[in-house]
C-alpha cells in the first residue's frame, strides 16, 4: 500500500501526494448530549475517503451512518468502503469513479455518499471551480451564501427561550427545534416559549418519528403556534402521508424517505416538503436530480446535513446553494466540540461557501482522523 494522498491536506487544492485513496476514521464529541427521539447522542462517529491524482490534488467524501435511518451501520459501511478502495485501480478521472460508485454502491448509500463526494470534490479542484459549480446545470448558477434554519437547544422553557432569542439575534429567520422527547405538555410548554421569544420566525418541529399513534394529538396541540413544518411526527412514509391528508400543517418527510435508487415508485410522495441529507442519501449529483423529480410532482425540498464533520456539512452546502430552496438544515456544526477542520462559517443566519476550487475545504492533521488503509 501506499502512503496516504493525505497524509498533509491542504484546504486549497486538498494536499493530495499521487492517485489513489485513503479512508480515515472520526469521532467527535458534542458539546453537550443531544437528546433526540431516538435517544441521547453524544459523539457522531463516521469516516472520511480521501480521493488522489497525479498532480497532487484530493477530493474528500464522508460516510456517516446514523441509527434509525436506511442503510448498513457504520462498521459494515467501514467494510463495504475499504473493500470498494481495495479493487478501485487503474483510478482514471473522477468521473468515472463516481459512475462506478454508482453502480456499485447504491445498497450502502453512505459509502456511494462517500466515494461520489469525494470524485465530486477531485473533479471541481481539477476544474479549478468550486462544488456547487461543477454540480449546477449548464448554464446554472449557484446561489451564494445558503441561509439555515438554526437549531435551537433547551430542556425547559427557558432554555429554548434563550436558545431562540439568541439564533434571531445572529440573523436566523428559520428555527428548528427537537420535540417527542418527553411528554407533550413539555413540548407544547417549550414551543409556546419558543414562538414568544421568536414571533416572526419560521418554525420548524422535529419529533424524528416519536410521537406514533399521539401524533394526531401532537399536530392539534401545536397547530396554534403556526409550525412551518413538522418533520417526521411519525415514521414511516404510508404514516406520513395519511397524517398529512388530515393536517393543515405541512409535514415533511426525512428517515421516512426511501433510498434514492427507490424514490421514483413512491412519487407523489403525498406529503408537503422532504428533507435531503446528501450525507445520508448519495452522490450529490443523485441527490439534486431527485430534489428536481420531487419539485415536479409537488414536494418542496431541505437540503440537511446529517450532524456529520465538516466535510459533509460543506458538501450540503454546495448541494443546497444548486437545488435553491427554502432554508436549509445546515447550522449542525456548531452542536460540536471538535471538528476535522474549521466548517463553513455560518454569518447572518446563512452557511458561507468556502472560497476556493471543490469544496473549499480539507481535513487538517490536528482534526481528530485516524488513517484506516491506503490504496493504490
Amino acid at each position: 500500500m501506499n502512503r496516504s494522498p493525505a497524509t498533509e491536506p491542504d484546504a486549497t487544492d486538498g494536499g493530495g501526494s499521487g492517485a489513489g485513496a485513503a479512508l480515515y476514521s472520526y469521532a467527535l464529541p458534542l458539546r453537550e448530549a443531544l437528546a433526540t427521539g431516538r435517544g441521547p447522542l453524544e459523539y457522531r462517529r463516521g469516516l472520511l475517503v480521501c480521493l488522489g491524482d497525479r498532480d497532487g490534488r484530493s477530493g474528500w467524501g464522508e460516510a456517516a451512518p446514523l441509527a434509525g435511518w436506511h442503510g448498513p451501520d457504520l462498521e459494515t459501511t467501514a467494510e463495504a468502503l475499504a473493500g470498494w478502495l481495495r479493487t478501485a485501480a487503474p483510478w482514471g478521472e473522477p468521473e468515472t469513479l463516481a459512475a462506478r460508485a454508482g453502480a456499485t454502491l447504491r445498497d450502502v448509500p453512505c459509502a456511494w455518499a462517500a466515494v461520489a463526494g469525494a470524485a465530486a470534490d477531485l473533479a471541481a479542484r481539477r476544474r479549478g471551480v468550486s462544488l456547487a459549480s461543477f454540480l449546477a446545470a449548464p448554464g446554472g448558477s449557484p446561489s451564494g451564501p445558503v441561509p439555515t434554519a438554526a437549531l435551537v437547544e433547551g430542556d425547559t422553557p427557558q432554555s429554548v427561550a434563550a436558545s431562540a432569542a439568541a439564533a434571531v439575534a445572529a440573523g436566523h429567520g428559520t428555527l428548528k427545534l427537537k420535540v417527542g422527547t418527553g411528554p407533550l405538555a413539555d413540548d407544547v410548554a417549550r414551543v409556546a416559549a419558543l414562538r414568544e421569544a421568536a414571533p416572526d420566525a419560521a418554525l420548524r418541529l422535529d419529533a424524528n418519528g416519536a410521537w406514533g399513534a399521539a401524533a394526531g394529538d401532537a399536530v392539534r396541540a401545536l397547530a396554534r403556534f403556526e409550525p412551518e413544518l413538522l418533520e417526521e411526527p411519525v415514521r414511516g412514509l404510508a404514516q406520513l402521508r395519511r397524517l398529512q391528508a388530515r393536517s393543515d400543517i405541512p409535514i415533511a418527510a426525512d428517515e421516512s424517505l426511501p433510498p434514492l435508487t427507490d424514490l421514483h415508485r413512491h412519487l407523489p410522495l403525498g406529503v408537503a416538503a422532504a428533507v435531503l441529507k446528501p450525507s445520508a442519501l448519495g452522490d450529490p449529483v443523485a441527490v439534486l436530480e431527485a430534489a428536481a423529480a420531487l419539485a415536479e410532482t409537488g414536494t418542496g425540498t431541505i437540503i440537511g446535513s446529517f450532524m456529520e464533520s465538516a466535510v459533509g456539512v460543506a458538501t450540503a452546502a454546495h448541494v443546497a446553494a444548486v437545488a435553491a430552496g427554502p432554508a436549509a438544515g445546515l447550522g449542525t456544526s456548531a452542536l460540536l466540540q471538535s471538528d476535522v477542520c474549521e466548517p463553513p462559517a455560518v454569518r447572518a443566519g446563512a452557511v458561507q461557501l468556502p472560497a476556493g476550487p471543490g469544496l473549499g475545504l480539507a481535513p487538517e492533521p490536528a482534526g481528530g482522523i485516524q488513517l484506516l488503509e491506503t490504496f493504490g
